[in-house]
Protein backbone atom coordinates (compact mmCIF):
# COMPACT_ATOMS: atom_id res chain seq x y z
CA UNK A 1 0.00 0.00 0.00
CA UNK A 2 2.91 2.33 0.66
CA UNK A 3 3.98 2.03 -3.01
CA UNK A 4 0.50 2.95 -4.18
CA UNK A 5 0.33 5.91 -1.81
CA UNK A 6 3.71 7.16 -3.01
CA UNK A 7 2.75 6.75 -6.67
CA UNK A 8 -0.52 8.56 -6.02
CA UNK A 9 1.12 11.43 -4.17
CA UNK A 10 3.94 11.76 -6.72
CA UNK A 11 1.44 11.70 -9.58
CA UNK A 12 -0.73 14.29 -7.89
CA UNK A 13 2.21 16.61 -7.18
CA UNK A 14 3.53 16.29 -10.74
CA UNK A 15 0.05 16.82 -12.20
CA UNK A 16 -0.48 19.95 -10.11
CA UNK A 17 2.95 21.43 -10.85
CA UNK A 18 3.02 20.58 -14.54
CA UNK A 19 -0.73 21.11 -14.93
CA UNK A 20 -0.27 24.70 -13.79
CA UNK A 21 1.96 25.28 -16.81
CA UNK A 22 0.46 22.83 -19.32
CA UNK A 23 -2.94 21.44 -18.46
CA UNK A 24 -2.84 18.77 -21.19
CA UNK A 25 0.37 17.24 -19.81
CA UNK A 26 -1.07 17.38 -16.28
CA UNK A 27 -4.03 15.33 -17.44
CA UNK A 28 -1.72 12.75 -19.05
CA UNK A 29 0.26 12.49 -15.81
CA UNK A 30 -3.01 11.81 -13.99
CA UNK A 31 -3.99 9.14 -16.50
CA UNK A 32 -0.60 7.41 -16.40
CA UNK A 33 -0.53 7.48 -12.59
CA UNK A 34 -4.01 5.97 -12.51
CA UNK A 35 -3.06 3.23 -14.96
CA UNK A 36 0.05 2.32 -12.94
CA UNK A 37 -2.04 2.06 -9.77
CA UNK A 38 -4.67 0.09 -11.71
CA UNK A 39 -2.11 -2.55 -12.71
CA UNK A 40 -0.93 -2.87 -9.12
CA UNK A 41 -4.57 -3.43 -8.16
CA UNK A 42 -5.10 -6.03 -10.88
CA UNK A 43 -2.28 -8.11 -9.42
CA UNK A 44 -4.26 -8.28 -6.17
CA UNK A 45 -7.55 -8.98 -7.87
CA UNK A 46 -6.55 -12.59 -8.48
CA UNK A 47 -6.66 -13.09 -4.71
CA UNK A 48 -10.19 -11.66 -4.59
CA UNK A 49 -11.33 -13.96 -7.39
CA UNK A 50 -9.88 -17.00 -5.62
CA UNK A 51 -11.61 -16.02 -2.38
CA UNK A 52 -14.96 -15.63 -4.17
CA UNK A 53 -14.55 -19.08 -5.74
CA UNK A 54 -13.64 -20.65 -2.39
CA UNK A 55 -16.62 -18.97 -0.76
CA UNK A 56 -18.91 -20.16 -3.57
CA UNK A 57 -17.66 -23.73 -3.18
CA UNK A 58 -18.12 -23.59 0.58
CA UNK A 59 -21.63 -22.14 0.49
CA UNK A 60 -22.73 -23.89 -2.70
CA UNK A 61 -23.42 -20.84 -4.84
CA UNK A 62 -23.47 -21.41 -8.57
CA UNK A 63 -20.36 -20.06 -10.32
CA UNK A 64 -22.51 -17.95 -12.65
CA UNK A 65 -23.43 -15.67 -9.76
CA UNK A 66 -19.78 -15.24 -8.79
CA UNK A 67 -18.95 -14.24 -12.37
CA UNK A 68 -21.77 -11.69 -12.31
CA UNK A 69 -20.49 -10.20 -9.05
CA UNK A 70 -16.95 -9.96 -10.43
CA UNK A 71 -18.22 -8.32 -13.64
CA UNK A 72 -20.15 -5.79 -11.59
CA UNK A 73 -17.06 -4.97 -9.51
CA UNK A 74 -15.07 -4.49 -12.71
CA UNK A 75 -17.71 -2.27 -14.28
CA UNK A 76 -17.99 -0.17 -11.12
CA UNK A 77 -14.25 0.33 -10.84
CA UNK A 78 -13.69 1.09 -14.51
CA UNK A 79 -16.59 3.52 -14.80
CA UNK A 80 -15.55 5.34 -11.60
CA UNK A 81 -11.92 5.55 -12.78
CA UNK A 82 -12.96 6.88 -16.19
CA UNK A 83 -15.45 9.37 -14.75
CA UNK A 84 -12.84 10.70 -12.30
CA UNK A 85 -10.37 11.30 -15.12
CA UNK A 86 -13.09 13.07 -17.12
CA UNK A 87 -13.86 15.29 -14.11
CA UNK A 88 -10.15 16.07 -13.68
CA UNK A 89 -10.08 17.16 -17.31
CA UNK A 90 -13.06 19.45 -16.67
CA UNK A 91 -15.51 17.31 -18.65
CA UNK A 92 -18.29 16.88 -16.11
CA UNK A 93 -20.95 16.13 -18.73
CA UNK A 94 -18.93 13.22 -20.11
CA UNK A 95 -18.19 12.01 -16.56
CA UNK A 96 -21.91 11.98 -15.82
CA UNK A 97 -22.62 9.94 -18.93
CA UNK A 98 -19.85 7.46 -18.05
CA UNK A 99 -21.37 7.09 -14.56
CA UNK A 100 -24.83 6.57 -16.07
CA UNK A 101 -23.58 3.98 -18.57
CA UNK A 102 -21.70 2.15 -15.79
CA UNK A 103 -24.86 1.94 -13.70
CA UNK A 104 -26.93 0.74 -16.64
CA UNK A 105 -24.28 -1.86 -17.48
CA UNK A 106 -24.39 -3.19 -13.91
CA UNK A 107 -28.18 -3.47 -14.12
CA UNK A 108 -27.94 -5.38 -17.40
CA UNK A 109 -25.27 -7.73 -16.02
CA UNK A 110 -27.37 -8.39 -12.91
CA UNK A 111 -30.58 -9.27 -14.78
CA UNK A 112 -29.95 -13.06 -14.68
CA UNK A 113 -29.82 -12.86 -10.87
CA UNK A 114 -33.11 -10.95 -10.81
CA UNK A 115 -34.66 -13.49 -13.18
CA UNK A 116 -33.53 -16.36 -10.96
CA UNK A 117 -34.91 -14.61 -7.88
CA UNK A 118 -38.28 -14.06 -9.54
CA UNK A 119 -38.41 -17.73 -10.64
CA UNK A 120 -37.66 -18.85 -7.09
CA UNK A 121 -40.40 -16.59 -5.71
CA UNK A 122 -42.78 -17.94 -8.36
CA UNK A 123 -42.08 -21.51 -7.26
CA UNK A 124 -42.71 -20.71 -3.58
CA UNK A 125 -45.97 -18.84 -4.13
CA UNK A 126 -49.12 -20.84 -4.89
Amino acid sequence: MVKIALIGIAGMILAVIVGGMRRDIGIWITIVSGIIIFFFGISRFEYVVDMFHNLADYIGIHETYIKIILKMIGIAYLSEFTAAICRDAGQNAIAGQVDFFGKMSMIVVSLPVLQSLLETIGEVLP
